[in-house]
């Protein structure tokens, strides 16, 4: 697809390269990077991509061994202990031997007892975001996590040139007493490509003769019109489901754009920079108010938890649904065309208020997972250069976000690069993601910044078209910042209380179990729970970021 061509810094870099092929008799070729390099380096299979200044291999075959404790290639159904394509290439680049310390389920509760015990740490470990009850401040402040900042300096060239081009992503994985303990998985760009959203069956709004909805009362004439009309055309008027979501009712937020709030987080800033949440304030129970008049009118799926989400599309059911990025809608399409051959899921516009409103959309959290060096390691150096290479080099993000060449892609003269039909014509893995995750290739699972390789996937499909052209408009997210200790303190003894009481209400405002006349109430005990606390910790926060990213 080569829409975006990836840019770097080619100065001193390529004049090296340049030498180093001479020498080795190496060529160039106008690969995916434009200058990437076709280099020699013992044991590698394909093109070698920029290096960004970091030399390979780590350390001689065997030397070194480190472990890493992690999530799993989940959706997969393998696991990076069963030797898969793309880890044994990094192997093969780096010289470094993993030792795989996977975890799957239960994250918080893994981490808890093999993290806080200080036994048998692993020499690197991936910690969830820092809304987690677990994260790096945590960590960092318990002797677990050690300083990066040395250590990048003196030997992650990549990663230093990522926090030049991202000023946001060094904010993000900087703590508040100036040091780095742990490396954000960071999305960015492809966020323009990955809206979580809503999205529509076409033909339904065909069938009955309707516009696609734009504003919040369209749309609630589009979803009673569902309801009533027999939208499918089975001959059963009352079988269709109007609304579902995949993963329970806060879903709905994807509506909080047609009352004035952001797509995918209940915090914001105002003009003046001031920050808030939206779950406190008078927006949010018109948004409320709405979304229980749909419910106590059948418009919104009673499948609480989504369980029955995938039957009700594959049996013809479902309108609209609420689910994740853009690949499930495809997944959607796949579902209902086994029974409905004319199933067409299409991207909804962006919901606003009025005809006067903004149709603009949020882009998901920039970070993911941290990824941090215990106090156990006993060669940082080479975990930090590990970690330089799959985090930030060119390389080895091409072999995360394409795997390995002749086997996940190929690439023609001209150097496009293109998927094999073991990724997007795989018999056991439906979705690309899930058959590159097979080979223990993630795109975005540590840096994406172009979301090339994501898109991809989706080239020359309503997919791809949806991501470009609708989507190109959305702002950034409300950042996210690593705690003090204090903060930690804090926000450990309030939030998880807080927010399960949050999100319980929500669904007991929704489907009726709880009067709307109770907001006010409701607003009162959140604040009596420590609601203002947290929105203080936020606004530091928040602060701290505006600092570092203004250096």
């Amino acid at each position: 697809m080569n829409r975006n061509k990836i840019r770097r810094t080619v100065s001193a870099i390529m004049g090296t390269a340049m030498a180093a092929m001479i020498a080795t008799g190496g060529v160039v070729t106008p690969a995916f990077a434009e200058e990437a390099t076709q280099v020699s380096l013992e044991g590698a299979t394909g093109t070698v991509y920029d290096l960004g200044g970091l030399s390979l291999p780590i350390c001689q075959p065997g030397e070194v061994e480190l472990t890493y404790m992690g999530n799993d290639t989940w959706c997969a159904g393998v696991s990076y202990n069963d030797g898969l394509p793309v880890q044994e290439e990094i192997e093969k680049r780096t010289g470094v031997h993993i030792k795989w310390d996977t975890y799957s389920s239960d994250v918080e509760t893994v981490l808890q007892t093999r993290l806080a015990s200080m036994e048998g740490l692993p020499d690197m470990v991936e910690i969830p975001p820092f809304d987690s009850n677990v994260g790096v401040d945590t960590y960092s402040n318990n002797g677990v996590l050690i300083p990066l900042n040395d250590l990048i300096e003196q030997y992650a060239p990549n990663i230093q040139k990522l926090f030049e081009k991202y000023p946001a992503l060094k904010a993000m994985c900087t703590s508040s007493d100036g040091n780095i303990y742990g490396l954000a998985g960071w999305w960015g760009d492809i966020n323009d490509y990955v809206p979580d959203y809503l999205y529509i069956r076409q033909d339904w709004l065909d069938n009955l003769g309707l516009e696609m909805p734009k504003t919040v009362d369209e749309l609630y004439n589009v979803m009673k019109a569902f309801k009533e009309q027999d939208a499918n055309g089975n001959g059963d008027p009352n079988d269709e489901i109007p609304v579902a979501t995949k993963n329970g009712l806060k879903q709905l937020y994807y509506l909080m754009t047609g009352f004035g709030y952001d797509t995918n987080s209940l915090w914001y800033t105002d003009a003046d920079g001031g920050v808030h949440y939206a779950a406190v304030e008078d927006n949010y129970k018109e948004m409320l108010t709405f979304l229980n008049k749909c419910y106590s009118e059948g418009l919104i799926s009673d499948d609480l938890d989504g369980t029955q989400l995938t039957q009700n599309i594959t049996e013809d059911k479902v309108g609209i649904v609420c689910h994740d990025p853009a690949d499930n809608m495809a997944s959607s399409d796949d579902l209902a065309l086994t029974t409905n051959p004319n199933c067409n899921y299409q991207f909804m516009p962006v919901i606003q208020k009025d005809e006067n409103g903004t149709a603009q959309m949020t882009k998901r959290s920039l970070t993911w997972h941290y990824y941090g060096i215990t106090s156990a390691c006993e060669n940082p150096e080479a975990a930090i250069k590990w970690i330089d290479y799959v985090y930030a080099s060119e390389d080895g993000r091409m072999l995360y976000s394409y795997g390995v060449e002749g086997l996940s892609y190929e690439k023609d003269a001209d150097g496009n690069i293109s998927f094999t039909d073991l990724i997007t014509n795989n018999e056991t893995y439906t979705s690309a993601f899930s058959a590159l995750r097979s080979i223990g290739a993630w795109p975005t699972y540590f840096i994406d910044d172009s979301g090339e390789a994501f898109m991809k996937i989706f080239e020359g499909t309503k997919v791809e078209t949806a991501c470009k052209d609708a989507y190109g408009n959305m702002k950034d997210p409300f950042p996210e910042m690593l705690g003090t200790a204090e903060e930690s303190e804090v926000y450990t003894s309030v939030w998880p209380d807080l927010s399960t009481y949050l999100d319980e209400m929500f669904t007991s405002f929704v489907i009726g179990t709880e009067s709307l006349d109770n907001f006010d109430s409701y607003v009162e005990t959140a604040n009596s729970m420590g609601m203002q606390d947290i929105i203080n910790i936020k606004a530091d926060q928040y602060a701290r970021y505006q600092e570092i990213v203004a250096q």
